[in-house]
Formats: C-alpha cells, sequence, structure tokens
C-alpha cells in the first residue's frame, strides 16, 4: 500500500518533533536560566550578616507559600549593587545606607545613578553577643563589652565568669555589622589586635560553640540552642532592600513577608 504526504501533513509532523526535542542530556536545556527568567527563582545578594539574619530564617516560609525558590549570592562589602547593576541578582539586602553601597560600587569602578534604584526598609538587625554555653556570665554591659572587644580586660574572671582567658571570634566578611557594633559599642575605639578571624556568622558561631572562653557577635536570626545569649545593650540598624526600578511582584512578595515578620517580633 503506498502511503501520499501532503506538505501541510510533513510541516505538521516536523513542527510536532521539534517541540518534543530535549537537551542532550535527556532533560530540557537551560530549565535553571528558564527558571530564573520566568520568577520562579528570586536572587538576593548581599553580606552574610543580613542575608543570615533575614533572609534564611523566612526561605522555608517563603518558598512553600509561594511556589518560588529563594537563590542566595552573599558578596563582599562594596560589591552588592555591582552584582545587582550585572543582573546577577534581582534584589540586594542591607544593613549599610544606599548612599554607602553606591559609593562602594564607585570603588569597584562601576558608577551607578541612584535615582535608579528604589529602596525600601524591611526591618532592623539586632546583633547579639554568643558566648560559649558553659560560661556562667548572664549579663554584660556597655562598659564591659568595650573591655572586653578592646582588650583591656582579657580574663571572664574580671566579670564573674571562670578564670579563663577571652578569646574573641570575628567575623571579618560582615563590614557594615562591625562597623555598627564598633561605633555604638567600642565608640570607635580599635579592636583587640588578636582575634580569631572567620569568614562567616555561621563559623562565628561554630567556633564559640567548640571554644571555652569565647565570645563573638552575630545577628539575632542566629541564635541557637548551641550558644549562650547574655543580656546586653541593644545595637540595631536598619535593614534595606534594593531592586532597580519598582521591584518584580516575585521580589514584592519577599519583602512583604520580611516586613511582616518584624512586625510580629
Amino acid at each position: 500500500m503506498k502511503y501520499c504526504f501532503s506538505g501541510a501533513m510533513l510541516l505538521c509532523f516536523l513542527v510536532c518533533a521539534a517541540g518534543c526535542a530535549t537537551s542532550p542530556g535527556g532533560g530540557r536545556a537551560g530549565s535553571e536560566d528558564a527558571a530564573t527568567n520566568s520568577g520562579k527563582v528570586v536572587r538576593v545578594g548581599g553580606e552574610d550578616a543580613a542575608i543570615n539574619g533575614f533572609v534564611v530564617p523566612v526561605q522555608e516560609t517563603f518558598e512553600e507559600e509561594n511556589g518560588l525558590a529563594l537563590t542566595m549570592v552573599r558578596s563582599r562589602p562594596g560589591k552588592e549593587l555591582v552584582d545587582l547593576e550585572a543582573g546577577k541578582v534581582d534584589v540586594v539586602v542591607s544593613e549599610q545606607p544606599l548612599a554607602d553601597l553606591v559609593r562602594e560600587a564607585a570603588t569597584e569602578r562601576v558608577v551607578i545613578d541612584p535615582t535608579l534604584l528604589r529602596q525600601v526598609e524591611i526591618g532592623r538587625n539586632s546583633t547579639v553577643i554568643f558566648l560559649h554555653r558553659k560560661n556562667r556570665v548572664r549579663k554584660l554591659t556597655k562598659k564591659q563589652l568595650k573591655a572586653i572587644f578592646t582588650g583591656r580586660l582579657t580574663n571572664w574572671k574580671k566579670f564573674g565568669g571562670a578564670d579563663q582567658h577571652i578569646v574573641v571570634v570575628w567575623n571579618i566578611a560582615a563590614a557594615a555589622e562591625n562597623e555598627t557594633f564598633s561605633r555604638e559599642i567600642l565608640d570607635g575605639a580599635p579592636l583587640v589586635a588578636k582575634v580569631v578571624p572567620v569568614s562567616s556568622y555561621e563559623e562565628v558561631r561554630t567556633r564559640v560553640m567548640s571554644t571555652p572562653g569565647a565570645i563573638g557577635i552575630a545577628p539575632r536570626g542566629l541564635i541557637g540552642a548551641t550558644v549562650k545569649v547574655p543580656q546586653t545593650p541593644v545595637v540595631a540598624a536598619p535593614v534595606i532592600m534594593v531592586t532597580r526600578g519598582e521591584p518584580v511582584p516575585a521580589v514584592q512578595k519577599l519583602m512583604d513577608l520580611l516586613k511582616d515578620v518584624q512586625d510580629i517580633q
């Protein structure tokens, strides 16, 4: 039996075949890029303190409620707006004023017109003190914290604790929060010369947890049972989110959730 195909039938066959094609690996080519471009992924840039203190605690809730994925792009100080300008992130979260972020981007040779940016304050980031969980000290005043972090006093016995050397753990990657703490607690005095340097607040918590006599600072969002948090003066700074132009709906949903969480707290 002979079969005849018209030109229309052949064209239909070719279109259907093209629509069913897959990438060489068996999956859809560029699926991650497609998800990002379709608004299913929200890329959040910023320093470790702002991301861990604000965005990470709401990640699971945001993803479950909205069917969207959150991707954290942690950047070093000065790179936040550079990444936003380059399209590597959809929104930046920061404890620094917008003018400072623009100025820091300029040091990276990226000139940004602030009139093209939109900022929204989503809350205030509180800094807490982490101690080793066996430390007996329950309260530290501003004067005492200043004595510790400037190195003037170096033994916990001076504060009602054990006869134990004080070990200062310091996150060298958190410029904004360090600056706020230094201004509010140290009154601009230099930090003690000998510290245990780490590069994230997760490392601060881990190192304090494993080092008797250790002390460090971290965002309130990282409080856990593995470390002790004494009563101390409140140190807080406004936290902003920055977008190029008006935030897209997915980013707006994240902003709304963060502001709701702050209102509840």
